[in-house]
């Protein structure tokens, strides 16, 4: 028998022994290359910047049997032409051997025997959700989270540490929360938050949010809402605030695809001493899925630049916030599509106590679109681009804002 032959025996025989492990093993993520031109960070300018950035994700799920999987996730960002992060090695220079494997997560799902319940412990995502436009955060921590049905309802309790502080001292920063869904029956769904942030490194501050959101469908239509309160317990070196935010959306399901109608209200900082206002979101996650990419947040955006103008200049700043959206998709062929969103901006008080005072209350209007196509079933080309015409809130003498995007998105 030629060497050859039993090598060939022995690869066979190995991976028929490693079969029945590697069947409980999985791989998912996705590869992102985007071709940037842009100009979002500088309404006095008319500069613009160019990159070329890519993105690779990868998660991989051992189940290890019926009740215990461990998960890593990991990514792998580089900027053309640019440093690892880290600063080791060259990254995306030439030479590469980039430092650069970041832990998005990486914890353990234990299904409690004779339960509902799955208990997770490690670094994990964890957020408000859709049901309040992640809000508030929606990000990567270590973490524990509970979650199973009790009775008729879905319940969710998390436990995250923020930020331990000294190990020897009482200044963590710790975060608590509860999110109990109710199928009402198979149209109506509500959905009811709380988190409660314990803020010891600032001597001992709260932040509490709690919200309630409803979700009718009925037929190809459907409904959905909900209001978000925050109750900001000051101290020494935080003051007090509260603050709300109001949203509706009405979605419908046309002959080529889909389309959403989207308002919301941001209250205004009204107390020139009180801190009455949003909190940025920790992620940057809120307000993806209206396909705009300047005023709210790009949903496919690596390292150039996420957008979300309109929450950072007004509804965080003290103006509050208000808008209308118009957006959706629609299905060309069976591989090409598109993609579209439309919406109009202004503060909510263009003379807040706790803000200095604008010219107006008009952030302005962008107008944004996408085509794409899909070779291969997963090999997908797009060009997106959008456009923001600004309001006289930026002033008398501003530049609009626009941004250009051609990409190659590959999900596994």
């Amino acid at each position: 028998m030629s060497k050859f032959v039993k090598i060939m025996i022995a690869l066979v025989l190995t991976l028929a022994v490693a079969s029945p492990a590697l069947a409980d093993m999985k791989w998912n993520g996705y590869y992102r290359l985007q071709m940037v031109s842009q100009d979002i960070t500088d309404a006095s300018s008319d500069d613009s910047n160019q990159m070329i950035d890519n993105r690779l994700r990868f998660k991989f799920t051992n189940t290890v049997n019926d009740n215990i999987s461990v998960v890593y996730y990991g990514e792998v960002d580089t900027p053309w032409g640019e440093s690892s992060k880290g600063a080791i090695g060259g990254g995306g220079k030439v030479g590469a051997d980039g430092v650069n494997i970041e832990t998005k997560n990486a914890y353990v799902a234990f299904k409690i025997p004779s339960t509902s319940f799955t208990l997770t412990t490690g670094i994990q995502g964890i957020g408000t959700g859709g049901a309040f436009e992640d809000l508030v955060y929606s990000n990567d921590m270590a973490a524990a989270k509970l979650s199973g049905d009790v009775g008729p309802a879905k319940l969710t309790l998390t436990y995250a540490k923020w930020d331990e502080g000294a190990r020897t001292a009482w200044d963590d920063t710790d975060m608590y929360a509860v999110t109990a869904t109710f199928g009402i029956n198979e149209n109506v769904k509500l959905t009811g938050h709380v988190t409660y942030q314990d803020l010891n490194a600032s001597g001992g501050a709260t932040d509490t949010y709690a919200g309630i959101n409803a979700d009718v469908r009925f037929g190809k239509m459907g409904v959905e809402g909900f209001f978000l309160y925050r109750m900001l317990d000051g101290d020494d070196v935080i003051a007090d605030g509260d603050a709300f935010v109001l949203d509706g959306k009405f979605r419908t399901i046309l002959p080529m695809g889909d389309m959403k109608v989207h308002a919301a209200y941001f209250s205004a900082d009204d107390d020139d001493t009180d801190n009455n206002r949003f909190a940025a979101s920790s992620g940057a996650w809120e307000y993806h899925s209206d396909n705009l990419m300047i005023f709210l947040q790009d949903i496919y955006y690596n390292n150039s630049g996420g957008g979300s103008r309109a929450l950072y200049d007004a509804a965080y700043a003290g103006y509050g916030l208000m808008f209308l959206t118009v957006s959706g998709k629609l299905s060309l062929t069976s591989a090409m599509y598109a993609k579209y969103g439309a919406g109009y901006f202004m503060a909510a008080d263009e003379e807040p106590d706790g803000a200095a005072e604008r010219d107006d209350a008009s952030l302005g209007f962008e107008v944004a679109a996408m085509i794409g196509k899909k070779f291969a079933e997963k090999y997908d080309v797009s060009l997106r681009g959008a456009y923001a015409s600004l309001g006289d809130f930026y002033g008398d003498d501003t530049e609009d804002m626009w941004k250009v995007v051609g990409m190659i998105n590959v999900g596994y």
